[in-house]
């Protein structure tokens, strides 16, 4: 059937300008994006709206791990009956199936040249055989603790015990953010073509101690997550009631005139674990144009080689009836797809008892990324 609608998944860190991207791109595509929808939060409620074994007398905690093939996410999320809340989301962006394939590939291609004289990095066509056996090979002890190379003695390489440490490190840092201890957690399900691998379960059943589970399809879980929440936001379909409350993952500030906003420390307006959608309102007295400046508050929250510059806003020109500052009331928006934006500003003119409203030039402009 025709497709129109749409919910797109995306990774949590995705900065301002990929998500404005995904949604232009969507739109040239000629689809219709209701929003965008975070991996893990979409695993969430894939996972929670067909439960009803939820205990009355509180909170259900819930980890979601997902290793893809370039990344690692990690979410927790609170159940309760009829509704689910994103706590917090941390992620790994260069740990993955990918990586793994990349250490075996390094392994064999060193062995070869010490036992066989053999440099498969001289060779193109060596080097692609090379790398598609050694995906086969990990797909393989993935599903069976015996193999050719037996996975214990895989693990027992130093770069494989580098990157299964490294998953340790997300899983943590969700903990701490969302303020619960390892006890705390009801389960944690384990999504993601990473996830298959023995060793990585071993992993982290040490950091939450206890055994993850594999209640969902680990590569449906996202597309299915999405699909109903796009049921849920369209007029088509009937959906039972079921509340999706994620947070961003960044702490967003902005700068008046290039001087942080008084609205808690270092200029901080939207601070990380914030509920999307939110609004704020901000009223500044002023007697002509002036800049407002969004931009990420703490990079080491963020991927790593992104400008802190998201976008800049220009409110006026306006002209003030007397000579004291007009007082403008300017509307800021964190929306449902994670972008922020002005989304109006207006100047009140005191007379009296009486208040004149007229809606200002909103000039904006988009930083570009930086890698």
């Amino acid at each position: 059937m025709p497709i129109s609608d749409c919910v797109i998944g995306i990774p949590s860190y995705f900065t301002d300008l990929q998500r404005r991207a995904y949604l232009d791109a969507a739109t040239v595509a000629g689809l219709k994006p209701l929003r965008l929808m975070h991996d893990c939060t979409a695993t969430a409620l894939s996972y929670g709206i067909y439960k009803t074994d939820f205990p009355s007398s509180g909170p259900t905690y819930v980890a979601f791990v997902d290793i893809g093939h370039c990344d690692t996410q990690v979410s927790i999320a609170s159940f309760e009956a009829g509704q689910m809340k994103i706590l917090s989301q941390t992620f790994e962006r260069s740990l993955g199936g990918r990586d793994f394939d990349e250490v075996l590939f390094g392994h064999f291609a060193a062995q070869f040249k010490e036992q066989y004289r053999i440099d498969v990095y001289s060779n193109v066509k060596a080097s692609i055989r090379l790398r598609a056996a050694c995906e086969k090979l990990k797909k393989v002890l993935s599903a069976n603790a015996e193999a050719p190379l037996n996975i214990e003695c895989l693990m027992d390489e130093k770069d494989v015990k580098g990157l299964l440490e490294r998953i340790g490190a997300p899983c943590s840092k969700a903990l701490a953010d969302a303020g619960l201890t390892a006890e705390k957690i009801h389960s944690v399900e384990l999504v993601g073509s990473g996830s298959r691998i023995p060793a990585v379960g071993r992993v982290l059943a040490s950091v939450f101690r206890k055994e993850p589970r594999r209640t969902l399809n680990a590569s449906e879980c996202v597309a299915r997550g999405c699909a109903l929440q796009c049921a849920m936001l369209s007029p088509v379909f009937r959906v039972r009631e079921y509340e999706v409350q994620d947070s961003i993952p960044f702490s967003i500030g902005f700068l008046l005139d290039e001087a942080p906003i008084c609205t808690g420390s270092n200029g901080i307006l939207f601070p990380k674990g914030q509920p999307i959608p939110s609004v704020k309102v901000l009223t500044f007295r002023r007697s002509s144009s002036f800049h407002l400046e969004a931009f990420y508050a703490n990079l080491n929250e963020g991927p790593a080689g992104v400008s802190s510059k998201i976008s800049c806003f220009k409110i006026g020109p306006f002209q003030c009836s007397h000579s004291e500052k007009a007082r403008v009331k300017v509307k800021i928006q964190l929306d449902l797809n994670g972008v922020v934006s002005v989304e109006s500003a207006m100047v009140i003119e005191e007379h009296g008892d009486d208040s004149l409203q007229g809606v200002l030039l909103i000039q904006w402009t988009q930083w570009t990324l930086i890698v």
